[in-house]
């Protein structure tokens, strides 16, 4: 069966599904307003979760700023968003855990995150990851961010495995119609203490939390012979 597995994948979202990071996303736009004199709302943050900050930023705010500016409040937004990171940062419950059981079970994997470059790599380091990674692909790096499929599928290409035997781990309905614009199944992850939008029905199995996880569910999904 190992040897099987190294012909399959699971990619990972970041935010909501390795790490606990909603709360110092919400901060970090919210602080962002407050500083530019902007509205913001919990509800359109929520709404909006799992996007790049180029898509994020027109819908949070209501604005269409110049190219220039919106890169300005994005470089912000994720300033405040790291230094909260660094000193608040904790892995959701059984995560890294099952990250490590795919490793040893023969499964490549790598990371797909709207993020930028630089807050995956600070959860990598904080969290240690980086032996269990064949790679991770960045929303900065894609022309297309989620729904899209063009960060999972590159991610793929990162692990070296070909998208049909990829199994992807979300917790947001544009992460999960990613996947299954990219022919992968979805595997979602619940919020804790946030209603479960509509969309999250659209996986093909949904866990309160990744300790309901394990290989051989893994392999279920993804059919491995």
């Amino acid at each position: 069966m190992y040897l099987k597995r190294r012909e399959y994948a699971v990619l990972w979202d970041v935010d909501g599904v390795i790490i606990d990071s909603g709360e110092q996303h919400r901060e970090s736009w919210q602080v962002l307003a407050q500083e530019n004199g902007l509205n913001y709302s919990d509800e359109r943050f929520w709404a909006s979760f799992g996007r790049r900050n180029a898509d994020v930023i027109p819908y949070l705010f209501g604005i269409t700023p110049p190219e220039d500016e919106l890169a300005r409040l994005a470089d912000r937004k994720e300033e405040i968003y790291r230094q909260l990171l660094a000193s608040e940062a904790q892995p959701l419950p059984g995560a890294r855990e099952l990250m490590e059981a795919l490793h040893r079970a023969g499964y490549h994997q790598a990371l797909g995150s709207s993020a930028p470059t630089a807050n995956i790599n600070l959860v990598v380091k904080l969290l240690d990851l980086g032996r269990f990674l064949d790679g991770s692909v960045s929303g900065e790096e894609v022309a297309r961010g989620k729904p899209a499929p063009d960060i999972y599928l590159a991610a793929a290409a990162r692990a070296g495995v070909i998208s049909t035997h990829c199994l992807v781990i979300e917790d947001a309905v544009a992460g999960i119609e990613a996947a299954h614009a990219a022919s992968m199944p979805a595997l979602a992850v619940r919020r804790a203490g946030v209603a479960d939008p509509p969309g999250l029905r659209q996986a093909d199995f949904i866990a309160t939390s990744l300790t309901e996880v394990d290989v051989p569910l893994v392999d279920r999904l993804l059919k491995v012979p």
